[in-house]
């Protein structure tokens, strides 16, 4: 057995003249001589000659935007299953409700950090900064276009042009839907408790940010506080009718039953009309939706300002269904959507208002 080198390759001849078997040996790294894969074997007996090579890899190529776009990917995919999750039947019953919600979901029992709260002005940590950073809301007409029944409340989406910013946060933000929380009576149905005092309703604009992720789904299921920037507004009760959200409730007389939408005109709702006039007033604080997946995606602003709606107009809410037009059932109301007080755990609560 001989081993020859040439030209750094080197090769195993076992045997000699017409009767050998010669293995051809390939250096893989100049710099590394130990270093070295089978490229070749080569036997000859009696003048035939039969070579077997190691076939060449192909080499790939990786582009900086190709891994860019394929890491991107895999998160996406990941949050996407993740929401999949939430399509699991839950409502606001004694069977599949909130009391029941981390049975039905198993991760949120280690979830902290949930959403509502109940807050007390006097325990919230004045915020100076927080004042001289007004909001910036910019929206066109086409934000509001979709009014829908979800089987929980009524929703109200759109693809229209927004641009929001400002207060706790300084990345952009994005409309998304918003929706409503209510109770049986007068006495219940917002979703916070500020100063002891809930009340009827509360109004929930959902926002989520443009400049850390790509879509809405990816950022409620980042579970980094500020993926989702929620707007809450407190409902009160005012002797005559809401005209900012009158024709809107108008409506609802049209979607009475889950998964029935339309289509809303433009003049219908504005959404700058919902926010409050005075919007430097506020609570602020990291939470979570109020709804499964209840991800802790959230920071809230909770207005100090209300808004007032008639007892009319709270008794059109209680007319949606949360049952199918073909659902056999003779009652269906929703008149009790709101989830019960969570737990503080050490969150600060901060506001921006003396």
């Amino acid at each position: 057995m001989t081993t020859i080198l040439h030209e750094g390759r080197s090769s195993i001849v076992i045997g000699s003249g017409d009767n050998r078997i010669a293995i051809n040996l390939k250096q893989l790294k100049p710099d590394q001589t130990e270093s070295v894969e089978f490229s070749s074997i080569l036997i000859k007996i009696d003048g035939f000659e039969i070579e077997i090579r190691r076939p060449e890899k192909p080499t790939h190529v990786r582009s900086a935007s190709g891994t860019y776009r394929q890491d991107n990917h895999q998160k996406k995919t990941k949050a996407e299953e993740k929401l999949k999750i939430s399509q699991s039947y839950w409502d606001y019953s004694t069977l599949y409700g909130p009391n029941m919600w981390s049975r039905i979901y198993p991760q949120l029992q280690c979830k902290k950090f949930q959403s509502p709260i109940r807050i007390y002005t006097d325990l919230c940590k004045y915020e100076p900064v927080l004042s001289r950073h007004p909001f910036i809301v910019e929206t066109d007409k086409n934000c509001c276009q979709i009014l829908e029944n979800t089987g929980h409340s009524f929703q109200v989406s759109g693809q229209g042009y927004s641009y929001i910013t400002g207060g706790p946060v300084l990345d952009v933000y994005q409309f998304l839907q918003f929706h409503m929380h209510w109770g049986i009576n007068d006495y219940e149905g917002s979703e916070h408790v500020i100063d002891s005092i809930r009340l009827p309703a509360e109004l929930h604009i959902v926002t989520w940010n443009t400049n850390q992720y790509r879509t809405p789904q990816e950022a409620m299921a980042s579970e980094q506080f500020g993926g989702l920037l929620v707007f809450a507004i407190l409902i009160k009760i005012i002797p005559n009718d809401n005209p900012d959200i009158g024709k809107l409730l108008d409506h609802l007389s049209m979607i009475t039953y889950k998964g029935e939408k339309i289509n809303l005109d433009y003049n219908i709702i504005s959404l700058r009309n919902l926010m409050p006039e005075n919007m430097q007033n506020y609570y602020t604080y990291d939470g979570s939706l109020t709804t499964p997946m209840c991800c802790e995606s959230v920071r809230w602003v909770i207005f100090r300002e209300r808004m007032g709606l008639s007892r009319h107009q709270l008794n059109q809410l209680r007319q949606l269904k949360h049952i199918c037009k073909t659902d056999k059932i003779t009652n269906g109301y929703i008149t009790r959507n709101f989830r019960p007080l969570m737990p503080l755990n050490g969150r600060i609560v901060y506001r921006s208002f003396v």
